[in-house]
């Protein structure tokens, strides 16, 4: 019982469904070419993500509303991340990490993220 309910806590497949879905529906191109690059590892996803973002970001490709929602998508990530540590770890090491090395990115994540999400930026900038 006590191996199933470990295993349970490190998976956060199940409970990135709903981010998965929301990634899905306002990122479609994006979501299918990194599902066909990735397969099915959120991991690599979502550290994409955080790559097109900051890209996004840098070279002024994306219309604001789309960079908006960009941040929806990590701050939906962050609120999970206090319940789920796997998901916290994924993040810092993800799309938190990729911003933080965009100036520009970074910048601007400061004023969109939660205080969730700065906060673990904050820990990328120590």
């Amino acid at each position: 019982m006590k191996n199933r309910e470990a295993s349970a806590d490190s998976d956060p497949g199940p409970r990135l469904s709903g981010v998965n879905h929301y990634l899905e529906k306002n990122f479609p191109d994006f979501f299918a070419e990194a599902r066909f690059q990735v397969g099915d590892d959120d991991y690599f996803l979502y550290s994409r993500f955080g790559q097109y973002l900051a890209r996004s970001i840098e070279a002024n490709r994306a219309p604001r509303n789309k960079i908006n929602r960009g941040f929806t998508v990590l701050n939906k990530l962050a609120r999970l991340s206090a319940k789920h540590p796997v998901v916290r770890g994924m993040m810092l090491m993800g799309p938190l990490e990729h911003l933080n090395d965009a100036p520009k990115a970074r910048c601007l994540a400061f004023k969109r993220l939660s205080p969730v999400a700065q906060g673990m930026m904050e820990s990328l900038c120590e």
